[in-house]
């Protein structure tokens, strides 16, 4: 799978066109056009204010994912705690929405069911791009090591394609990068065939963070949220704008 510069946390067409125009040409990379979906969301359940601005109607995001052979169409879906039971059923509900562009899903839930993954692999196949979240919920529970982190990533082998280590999930707090590093070494020295990827307060002005992590891990994917947006919530594309320039430059 191609690694990629993401953008998450649209809701309106024109906002990916001018993500388009603003991509640069990248060999190596695609753009991620990232699009968040949540279990109230799917089934209409009002939302917190703090995600009502990035969260489109489910019915709506067909229109939000291009056909471009430079980019990779994913939902992002997370859960309700006690929810998890629904996961597969949500899973195959939101693919069945999501339009002939959708590539697949980031999983923001803290280390799904194995069962409902395999299942869901199953009924649709390898095909669809399966990147997993690593966030601070997921880190503790394992025991807040990365070696318990790898551990517990050995049983998603062959189910799921990156991971994306995540200690900010959409707030804006700033990757820590030697922490990242040590969390991505633990993964990569097992020599699984799995996409890496880092996101946490990536903007325009934070790619600094990353760099360091550019040369030791050359096939990096990232990803930012939190940062591109105004104070409004929503996507401020002149933001969006400089980062991709950013990032590219970056990665070339």
């Amino acid at each position: 799978m191609d690694p990629y510069i993401g953008v998450t946390g649209f809701t309106k067409p024109e906002e990916v066109t001018a993500a388009l125009h603003a991509f640069p040409y990248h060999k190596n990379r695609k753009l991620m056009v990232g699009v968040l979906a949540t279990w109230k969301s799917l089934h209409g359940i009002p939302m917190k204010p703090r995600w009502v601005n990035r969260t489109p109607d489910p019915g709506a995001v067909g229109d939000l994912f291009p056909s471009d052979g430079c980019v990779v169409n994913l939902v992002h879906f997370s859960t309700e705690e006690g929810k998890e039971s629904s996961v597969l059923a949500d899973l195959l509900d939101m693919g069945d929405i999501a339009g002939p562009n959708f590539h697949g899903f980031q999983l923001n839930i803290k280390w799904p069911e194995i069962r409902q993954i395999d299942d869901y692999r199953m009924i649709v196949g390898w095909d669809q791009r399966i990147v997993l979240q690593i966030g601070n919920g997921a880190i503790e529970a394992v025991g807040g090591t990365p070696k318990g982190v790898a551990d517990m990533l050995y049983n998603y082998i062959g189910l799921i394609d990156d991971v994306l280590f995540d200690q900010s999930g959409g707030l804006g707090k700033p990757l820590d990068t030697e922490r990242a590093r040590r969390f991505l070494y633990a993964i990569a020295e097992r020599g699984w065939d799995l996409g890496l990827g880092v996101a946490g307060g990536l903007s325009p002005d934070s790619l600094g963070l990353v760099e360091p992590l550019v040369a030791e891990f050359p096939d990096l994917s990232i990803d930012a949220e939190g940062q591109l947006r105004n104070p409004e919530d929503n996507l401020d594309l002149e933001a969006v704008r400089k980062y991709l320039t950013n990032a590219s430059q970056l990665f070339a």
